[in-house]
């Protein structure tokens, strides 16, 4: 089946993006083959107007930006961000154990997934390690990627658990340990995930110092429906958002403003990280560009008072099985345009005024939008918006691609809609 471009971009994210730090990797290839040229945060930036650039601090973030060709920091900035991460499951420190002859991982959630959704489907492992080097305090940083279904949660059979059905409670510490495989009572039980693993970076066992590992879906993202209008994939929340921003940013140089793009980790677990939003990194990069061209802190927040953040994280599209779940009339349905949110608690980031100038953006360019309002009896998710805007006070913009299936292990989304979401992203940087 054929795909628009921005579709393109996203299945890339997707099969490319089996941890945060992936996801980061892919897109700072994707920069490097753009023209974007790597800064060292360390030291102090020289900066040209219509340059491209990017740094990044940890490897869950990434900040990457644009120079107007006629430059004028007193136009502001246009800043797009989103995050790298999503609900799933990560190996523990001491990573296996045995019972009678099974050998599984010993893993704990991160954020909010739904449980059930990741139990029969072949699971892989991938994120980073620490190696010995010979340097104490730094290190060797690897990136793994196993590549192939090392385990696997399964069910218990319906005949064992009759109420199934009618859902059951899962155990996080009992029911969602995964299986690794069998072994014989002679082998190393206790180190075989991280002898495997040393195996496949061809380093030492005792040189292995830690790691962060994620459990991911080995599922490949594919189009579904009659006419192929649905994509259904792991790690749509908030790949979707990652890959917008990232080809928006590309799309073009600002005529004489500085477009930029900000991208943290741990959205899922409220984003109060050295590498979430709600640390001060994003702010030491504005402060950096703007200290390229003689300008001091407080001249570079003067200018860029009256700027403007877009927030894009994915939203709820409306189920048509669960109808009672949706506000009356605030309802997007998926493949009919990205959707713009708000919420009087400021879970989501909004006002009148930052909302308005998204509606003109997209009125003008022709880009399909829709709203969203959560049901007031109920909760709703929350956002990094709230927490970049408190940290850097400008107008603020929550939007994303509405989705159905949110925090499962596979989501589904409406394929015109990243289209509509990379348009968007796209011309706001261009403003």
């Amino acid at each position: 089946m054929s795909q628009n471009l921005s579709v393109k971009h996203l299945f890339s994210f997707l099969e490319a993006g089996v941890s945060p730090f992936h996801t980061v990797i892919h897109a700072r290839k994707q920069l490097e083959d753009a023209g974007f040229v790597a800064l060292d945060m360390k030291t102090p930036w020289d900066l040209t107007p219509g340059g491209a650039y990017y740094c990044q601090t940890f490897s869950g973030e990434l900040f990457a930006f644009r120079l107007g060709k006629d430059l004028d920091l007193s136009n502001g900035i246009r800043i797009a961000a989103g995050h790298v991460d999503w609900p799933c499951l990560k190996i523990k420190p001491a990573p296996t154990f045995t019972k009678k002859g099974y050998i599984q991982a010993n893993v704990e959630v991160y954020g909010g997934p739904i449980l059930n959704t990741f139990f029969d489907r072949p699971l892989s492992l991938a994120g980073k390690i620490a190696v010995k080097s010979g340097d104490i305090l730094h290190p060797q940083i690897r990136y793994v990627d196993l590549k192939e279904p090392v385990c696997i949660i399964p069910n218990l059979a319906i005949h064992m658990n009759h109420q199934v059905n009618e859902g059951v409670a899962i155990d996080k510490q009992t029911h969602l340990m995964p299986v690794l495989g069998m072994v014989e009572d002679t082998l190393n039980k206790n180190d075989l995930l991280l002898e495997y693993i040393a195996r496949h970076e061809n380093i030492a066992l005792d040189d292995l110092l830690d790691y962060e590992l994620y459990l991911y879906n080995m599922d490949a993202p594919a189009h579904v429906g009659l006419h192929g209008e649905f994509i259904s994939s792991p790690r749509l929340d908030d790949t979707t958002a990652v890959s917008a921003i990232i080809h928006g940013l590309i799309a073009g140089c600002p005529k004489n403003t500085v477009s930029l793009a900000a991208l943290f980790d741990n959205e899922e677990v409220g984003s109060q990280t050295k590498q979430g939003a709600d640390a001060s990194t994003l702010n030491f990069v504005l402060e950096k560009i703007w200290a390229s061209f003689g300008k001091s802190s407080v001249e570079c927040y003067s200018d860029i008072s009256d700027s403007m953040i877009l927030s894009i994280d994915v939203g709820h599209g409306y189920h048509p099985n669960y109808p009672a779940t949706f506000d009356i009339t605030s309802f997007p349905v998926l493949g009919k345009g990205f959707v713009i949110k708000t919420d009087s608690n400021q879970r989501y980031a909004w006002d009148c005024e930052a909302t308005g100038a998204m509606i003109q953006l997209c009125r003008h360019f022709n880009i399909p939008f829709q709203r969203f309002a959560k049901r007031s009896n109920m909760a709703g998710g929350g956002t990094i918006a709230s927490l970049i805007s408190s940290h850097i006070p400008l107008k603020t913009v929550d939007i994303g691609v509405p989705l159905l299936a949110m925090h499962s292990s596979r989501e589904l989304m409406g394929a015109a809609d990243q289209e509509a979401l990379e348009q968007a992203v796209a011309a706001f940087m261009l403003l």
